[in-house]
């Protein structure tokens, strides 16, 4: 239980280190300027795209089922920090801590941790095979002391 507990702080410290360091600060401000503006400083400053996440991880967002039961997850969102919107339901929502998504050395993750009765710390860390349109991985449910090998399938829209 103590190995299981630290590694999914370890888990969680890494996940959150690494999307400190992503972008997202405010926008510092600017001092007003001093002199009357020239005629081109006037002149409207093109808009600067904003930056999107990667396809792969706007691929992840959707409607997931879980194939060994009625277990839906569904990713509405996510962010250049990492960040995701989630939600879980089983077949009545359980509530999400948190979600985020990552790229390691085998591909894109989602790492989602639920916070309900019955589900106090359960995480799901799963990889996306694109080939596939899968996700696959390891659901752990500390109040049990286990860990399962899972996968979810996409499911179509309505």
């Amino acid at each position: 239980m103590i190995l299981k507990s630290r590694w999914r702080q370890a888990v969680w410290a890494g996940v959150l280190a690494a999307s400190a360091f992503a972008p997202g600060c405010k926008k510092q401000e600017t001092a007003a300027p001093t002199s009357a503006p020239t005629p081109s400083a006037a002149a409207p400053a093109a808009a600067k795209p904003k930056a999107e996440v990667p396809e792969p991880v706007r691929k992840l967002l959707g409607k997931w089922l879980r194939s060994d039961g009625g277990y839906v997850l569904e990713l509405r969102s996510a962010d250049l920090s990492g960040a995701m919107e989630a939600a879980y339901f089983n077949p009545k929502p359980i509530k999400v801590s948190r979600a985020v998504w990552m790229q390691g050395g085998g591909g894109f993750q989602v790492a989602v941790e639920l916070n309900d009765v019955g589900y106090p710390g359960a995480t799901y860390v799963l990889n996306y095979d694109a080939a596939a349109d899968r996700l696959a991985g390891k659901y752990t449910q500390p109040a049990m002391q286990q860990t399962f090998d899972i996968d979810f399938i996409r499911q179509a829209k309505p």
